[in-house]
């Protein structure tokens, strides 16, 4: 059950962080559940059912690791997601992928935003083996697009688990989704990452085993803190790529239940911003760039802060939006806690 803030709740407005965002409730996975077609479930499974899980060889450290007295420790894994795909809802197609596509794409005119190889493969090549030998107790899962199964050989012996997924992406979306399927895994301690990021994976990690020690679920840095309000609505309280949890949410069906309700416009798309108004929420376009976060807005984020949120505020931050943010983690549970950086 997805609880609301009271609308007392807020010293700076009288409304809540629930009234000014919509929510994912049981109500829309109950609707869901029960007027799914058969032909929906099944393109659901092509977008994100896996198809095969190559494991990377393991290599035996002599790097010890001492359990806390009376509990085993928590599984640790990070979860990052490769594809290749223009990352506009309208963009157009791109050729099949092929090493020599990927490594040559801008001088081929293949790039509208970030080259593949240099921005998303080239950090696993260069930064994995520091990565992996500095936490050799995490597990490095990569969530890999069908149509980049060649480079699995080469994924593997950087030492990461590769889950082939059953089909591409279309655009940003499905792929942007991947990464957040570990969620699922109860209890698993989920460090997702951008593989562009991968230089900031292990600070990234010890701020995952940091929230645990805490006792918290949720470790995440709101974003988009000080865009403007007045047209639309970009702020988002988790980054798709710079975030950490507990698992132990059925993360599948949530991704599921909001498609199918963004599709019948059945869950609201807009903002209702203090003193401003209602506004349309930026990125809530599928398979379009930032979808995926819209959907942790919606669906994931109500569900982790019961967990406890331990949040990392950048010093620039401004957003009239930040506030309400806080107010809504500490009572969703009040041993969460906020670190300015």
């Amino acid at each position: 059950m997805i609880d609301t803030l009271p609308h007392t709740c807020g010293k700076a407005f009288l409304v809540s962080w629930t009234e000014i965002f919509p929510v994912l409730d049981e109500d829309h996975l109950e609707q869901y559940e029960a007027s799914v077609t058969r032909e929906e479930r099944e393109e659901f499974e092509g977008w994100f059912g896996i198809n095969e899980i190559f494991p990377a060889p393991r290599i035996t450290t002599s790097v010890a690791t001492t359990p806390q007295p009376d509990q085993a420790p928590r599984p640790q894994l990070v979860s990052a997601t490769l594809f290749w795909k223009h990352v506009g809802a309208k963009d157009p197609e791109l050729p099949r992928p092929s090493r020599e596509f990927l490594v040559d794409a801008r001088r081929l005119g293949l790039v509208k935003r970030f080259s593949p190889w240099e921005s998303y493969i080239e950090p696993l090549v260069t930064r994995s083996a520091q990565a992996m030998e500095e936490n050799p107790d995490v597990r490095f899962r990569l969530y890999l697009a069908s149509d980049l199964d060649f480079l699995i050989p080469e994924l593997n012996n950087l030492g990461w688990d590769v889950y082939l997924m059953k089909g591409p992406s279309v655009r940003y979306c499905p792929g942007g989704f991947w990464r957040f399927l570990p969620l699922e895994e109860e209890g698993t301690l989920v460090t997702v990452i951008d593989t562009d990021r991968m230089n900031q994976v292990s600070n990234e990690i010890v701020r995952t085993r940091s929230m645990d020690e805490m006792g918290l679920g949720l470790w995440r840095v709101p974003g988009y803190y000080n865009s403007d309000l007045t047209k639309q609505v970009r702020y988002r309280p988790i980054l798709g790529g710079h975030f950490g949890a507990r698992g132990g949410i059925p993360v599948r069906k949530l991704i599921e239940a909001f498609i199918w309700h963004s599709r019948r416009d059945t869950l609201r798309k807009t903002a209702f911003v203090p003193g401003i108004g209602e506004r349309p929420i930026m990125f809530a376009e599928w398979p379009g760039y930032g979808f995926d976060e819209w959907f942790q807005l919606a669906a994931i984020y109500p569900r982790l802060v019961r967990q406890g949120t331990l949040t990392f505020i950048p010093v620039s931050a401004r957003s009239l939006l930040l506030p309400v943010d806080l107010e809504y983690v500490t009572w969703a549970n009040p041993r969460s806690e906020s670190i300015y950086v």
